[in-house]
């Protein structure tokens, strides 16, 4: 085995792992989806509680 050959060979394969390296990156730079927006304040009555409730004790 001649020295030219095993030389091309370390080429052609270092040359087929960097076209790997750069087709794993642009596949793996998928794009992210948008964060949730944040959500609106909600006018009117609530359903769980979470309205401040109303203090009568201070009009005695």
């Amino acid at each position: 085995m001649e020295l030219g050959s095993v030389r091309n060979k370390v080429i052609v394969a270092a040359l087929f792992a960097i076209a790997g390296g750069v087709i794993a990156f642009f596949v793996s730079k998928r794009p992210q989806p948008q964060a949730p927006a944040a959500e609106p304040p909600r006018l009117g009555y609530s359903r769980n509680g979470s309205a401040p409730s109303v203090d009568l004790s201070a009009a005695h």
